[in-house]
């Protein structure tokens, strides 16, 4: 035994760190000046069934990362770095789901959210939603939610108040269908079909479906007008900007791009875009006033990428994290890009100019088995 020998047996006992917590240091690492800030709290999204339709909540909060600023030239850069991404996403097609195995797709989301007297706790929350997508990736599918997979707190005092605040909401919650039709942005959302029935229910941008993104066009101009086109399913009486309701009732060109950015993000989320509509996707981004090529980030797995990102309502900067050597779409990320921005209530969030409010990661691999649930 030599030198060298014994400095590999240093600390060879040491567990390898959690995932999310590796992540969160490469953040830090990878950002300028970091930063920890008070928080804001942003509305819950509450889980519920009604018919065939299951909303599965994910609450999406602020999150205490910073964030690096724009550099000069932004937008040209973006520009290129989408151009090449659609370049590599192109020359490297998915490989088919082999008859009788499945693709598997995972997302894991983080948020944090702050509580308690002058809101001094603080509360983080991960879910991990997988689905499982056959050969003819016909639906429905088998999919899995796992609520507040792990929960986090900043004390022992607040892990107590939250308790007592949310009793119901404090150990994981899973649930489980065969009858998934389509999957929302953060893995929050499942579409469901009735048991037995035999219509599907309808896919859409914010629930897309295999079958879905398969008649989307791959000429860029061409999706880029569909990203662009008006929701006939959007509610007549919606908050501006609220989530749930598309784009507000003036449809601004700004708030028409604003829509079709979020477009791209939650099809890219979703899992199931082949690598056509993917390189197509960034190509249409591209046209896109406003869109600003950021600083080497991670995503909640911790792989290293580039974020390409637009601001959309309220102040908030939506990023998609993209492998630049590659061009594989490694995740979402939003940041905060002014101080205090108001939530969708006009409450003003304690936030300061570059705090990452929510993060997720997506993977997917070709498996030959699925879980069976019922």
């Amino acid at each position: 035994m030599n030198e060298i020998d014994l400095l590999k047996r240093v600390r060879d006992d040491v567990p390898p760190p959690d995932p999310i917590a590796l992540a969160r240091a490469r953040q830090r690492l990878l950002t300028p000046s970091p930063v920890r800030r008070s928080v804001g709290r942003r509305r819950v999204l509450v889980a519920g069934a009604v018919a065939a339709t299951l909303a599965v909540g994910f609450l999406v909060n602020d999150v205490v990362i910073k964030d690096g600023a724009p550099k000069p030239g932004a937008i040209a850069d973006a520009n290129t770095f989408l151009a090449n991404a659609a370049e590599l996403t192109s020359a490297n097609p998915d490989a088919p789901i082999p008859p009788g195995q499945y693709r598997q797709v995972t997302q894991r989301s983080q948020g944090t959210w702050r509580f308690g007297p002058h809101n001094s706790y603080v509360g983080t929350r991960h879910d991990v939603s997988e689905w499982w997508i056959p050969a003819d990736q016909t639906p429905p599918y088998t999919a899995i939610s796992v609520l507040s997979a792990k929960k986090e707190f900043s004390s022992a005092a607040a892990k107590a108040l939250w308790a007592k605040l949310d009793p119901l909401n404090v150990k994981p919650q899973t649930i489980k269908t065969p009858y998934a039709c389509g999957v929302g942005t953060n893995g929050g959302y499942i579409h469901l079909q009735k048991k037995d029935g035999k219509n599907f229910c309808t896919p859409s941008w914010r629930m897309p479906s295999a079958d879905f993104v398969a008649r989307l066009p791959r000429d860029p101009d061409k999706l880029l007008a569909a990203l662009r086109a008006d929701d006939p399913g959007r509610p007549a009486h919606c908050p501006p900007g609220h989530p749930d309701c598309g784009i507000p009732a003036a449809r601004s060109a700004e708030a028409v791009d604003n829509q079709a950015f979020d477009r791209v993000a939650t099809v890219m989320a979703s899992g199931i875009a082949p690598a056509d509509l993917r390189a197509a996707l960034y190509q249409a981004a591209r046209k896109m006033p406003g869109i600003q090529l950021q600083a080497e980030a991670v995503n909640l797995d911790g792989k290293t990428g580039r974020a390409i990102g637009r601001v959309q309502f309220l102040g908030v900067r939506q990023d998609l994290i993209i492998d630049a050597e590659t061009g594989q779409f490694l995740g979402l990320r939003e940041v905060a890009t002014v101080t205090a921005p108001p939530n969708f209530d006009g409450d003003r969030q304690p936030l300061v100019r570059g705090d990452v409010v929510s993060w997720t990661s997506i993977n997917t691999r070709i498996t030959p088995n699925r879980p069976v649930v019922h």
